[in-house]
């Protein structure tokens, strides 16, 4: 099975045509890898969440439902043994019924004689910790549960769940929790778990400011979050268990949750779940009609555990936006919409809007793009997570919610926000990678490296599908070379599929491999040593080496910008050598071919829209060194109908270019 068989089980739209899908999916895959939004957010997350466990900067505990969405991460970037270790600690302050503690804190931060704070408990295996539990909410077992399948998924270490801890094994204590559920949170009535009223996934209750804690004054309810997560958990353990009869035994306890879930929480004439079923009256006012209000973070988790068919999450997903919409949020992770009005919680953090009550939370809108990449909604979880990205870029830092105009609020460092990102760009990555081919297949090509400004990208007329062999390597990955090609910008044409296509017919390839790293509109000194496109190159040059990818050819096509810049003949010269030497410091010796190239419509006053100082640097670069040509002079291609929109070329212009391309390497050779 390949990465995403675990995540994908919907099929395409046949309705519509096999070649526009093909094309869209294709131009979708390339958009996806070449974001540097993403490349940029998850090295973010990376530096945060390896800053430590706890939930973020002002937060001492390390909390089991922020733990559950980042361990994913904290894998790639802590030891091993820290992460089993967290996992560990919560089962050492395992309840005598079986119950899973919220989070635990270094014993010395604890203050233990506060009353009216937390209740700790201590443990007598696990001395440096305390631990206390939020009684309100029903989560914290299934979230270690969820927590522990993927750490074992992601590493592989099925011996884990064999080992013992404080004299059971961490199956055993698996089970326990999930016993503690149905032993103390189940209700019978309705076949499924009770916790105390909050909002949605939220961990506090209305009836008093701090509200962590069931007392006289809760109101019992049952919520889909709660039921969800259990169906997930319960999803998670039957994978990792072999006894048949505990399979027979969860499974049944399972299905029957399910079934119950729709029974009771699925309101079918709304296609949405009811907030609550109250088990000894409701918190709010009677003048409130809760069942308007639509819980987006629960409806995410009951996605994310297989309760919902295709279209069913298709209406999910479009009922988000248009609340976000609403909301006048900034993405779907508003916590719901409509919000409980003023005063509905005596917390001063719960107005409407805020916190928990409407608040945007990526920590659940992550998630639902996780849900929405697992079940083939791609297009639609890639528009949706850029405002997500978008933001934290802005603001520097994963806040953990954000009011409908974007200000970010609470912990600047909120490591659950970093997983699920991270998470869902992964996701995103599996999928766009789909395609990839080995490298080998690459061995027998020529391969060209390709680079330099918008006619070197994807910025010209029509979109060109190779009828020979080629190939399109970007970042230690092979596909399929098609217009646009991945790694240059631009979702247009491209010339370099053409001349691929030319080389073979000539006989000069029997097979080409492209690695195309253009950038539109950018002058030479970004490509030079120091400037913002210097490590582009560099780490591709660098991992085509790693991988044993050797370019037969360097092209080099670029010098508009510079003629508008007024860039002189000898600052060109001095900032390509910089570009030259990045190839030869590591050994690659491939002719590097330039193209006279410096036409512009801005310039048309001055020699006919062309430089002589550009082109002048670009001969003198052939001139001065012997592994340095003179390619195509494409500045004769400045007719109306060579030329797209002045600048970039026309379909008719791009064959000539190509057939330029082919007969200059035709020379060299």
């Amino acid at each position: 099975m390949n990465k995403m068989g675990k995540w994908l089980g919907l099929g395409v739209l046949t309705f519509m045509p096999l070649w526009v899908m093909a094309e869209d999916e294709h131009l979708l895959r390339k958009q996806i890898l070449d974001d540097a939004k993403m490349a940029q957010v998850e090295e973010m997350a990376r530096e945060v969440v390896a800053g430590g466990f706890n939930a973020g900067d002002g937060y001492g505990e390390v909390w089991i439902r922020d733990y559950n969405t980042f361990i994913e991460l904290a894998m790639e970037v802590m030891p091993d043994e820290a992460i089993r270790e967290n996992l560990n600690t919560f089962f050492h302050f395992q309840g005598k019924t079986g119950d899973i503690v919220d989070g635990f804190i270094d014993i010395r931060k604890a203050d233990l004689d506060n009353v009216g704070g937390y209740k700790y408990r201590l443990s007598e295996t696990e001395k440096r910790f305390a631990a206390h539990k939020n009684t309100v909410e029903t989560d914290h077992e299934t979230s270690l549960i969820q927590a522990i399948y993927k750490y074992v998924k992601r590493s592989g270490n099925r011996a884990y769940l064999q080992t013992t801890v404080a004299g059971k094994t961490v199956l055993e204590r698996m089970e326990w929790a999930l016993e503690y559920l149905m032993n103390e949170k189940y209700n019978t009535q309705y076949g499924l778990l009770i916790g105390a009223t909050t909002a949605d996934w939220g961990d506090v209750q209305p009836e008093h400011p701090w509200g962590v804690e069931i007392d006289e004054n809760t109101h019992l309810a049952i919520d889909i979050y709660d039921n969800a997560m259990m169906v997930l958990a319960l999803n998670n353990y039957l994978e990792l268990i072999d006894d048949a009869n505990k399979k027979a035994r969860w499974t049944k306890v399972r299905d029957e949750l399910k079934a119950n879930i729709r029974k009771y929480l699925w309101d079918e004439e709304h296609e949405k779940y009811i907030p609550h079923i109250y088990l000894n009256g409701s918190p709010f006012s009677a003048k409130l009609d809760e069942n308007r209000i639509y819980y987006q973070g629960g409806t995410t988790i009951a996605i994310l555990a297989g309760l919902h068919s295709a279209d069913e999450i298709k209406v999910a997903n479009q009922k988000m936006l248009e609340n976000q919409r609403l909301a006048h949020a900034q993405t779907i992770g508003v916590t719901m919409y409509p919000t409980y009005p003023a005063g509905s919680f005596q917390g001063v953090s719960m107005y409407p809007y805020g916190y928990q009550n409407g608040g945007d939370w990526t920590w659940f809108g992550g998630r639902m793009i996780q849900a929405l990449v697992a079940n083939g909604l791609v297009e639609e979880a890639y528009a949706e997570i850029q405002p997500m990205l978008q933001r934290i870029l802005v603001n520097k830092g994963f806040y953990e919610w954000y009011t409908p105009g974007g200000e970010p609020q609470g912990s600047g460092t909120f490591r659950g926000e970093a997983g699920v990102l991270f998470t869902a760009i992964e996701m995103l990555r599996d999928w766009a990678e789909q395609d990839s081919l080995p490298l080998e297949k690459a061995d027998d090509s020529l391969v060209l490296f390709t680079f330099g400004q918008s006619n070197s990208a994807n910025h010209g007329q029509g979109r060109y599908q190779p009828r020979h062999t080629q190939y399109n390597y970007f970042e230690g990955k092979l596909y399929p070379a098609s217009d646009p090609l991945i790694g240059a910008t631009g979702e247009g044409g491209s010339v370099w599929t053409r001349v691929g296509d030319k080389l073979v017919e000539a006989g000069m390839a029997k097979q080409v491999t492209l690695v195309p790293i253009g950038v539109g509109g950018v002058r030479i000194g970004a490509w030079a040593k120091g400037d913002e496109l210097y490590g582009k190159l560099v780490r591709t040059v660098e991992q085509m080496k790693q991988d044993g990818i050797k370019p037969d050819y360097i092209l080099w096509h670029q010098g508009e910008t510079d003629n508008i810049l007024n860039t002189s003949t000898e600052e060109y010269v001095r900032l390509f050598e910089t570009i030259r030497e990045v190839f030869r410091s590591r050994g690659i010796d491939a002719p590097i071919v330039i193209a006279q190239v410096s036409y512009h419509p801005n310039c048309l006053d001055e020699d006919n829209g062309k430089s002589e100082t550009i082109r002048q640097a670009q001969k003198q670069l052939a001139d001065k060194y012997e592994d340095i040509y003179l390619g195509p002079d494409t500045d004769r291609l400045d007719k109306v109908w060579q030329r797209a929109d002045g600048i970039h070329f026309s379909e008719p212009g791009q064959e000539l270019h190509a057939e330029m391309w082919r007969d200059a390497l035709k020379a060299i050779r």
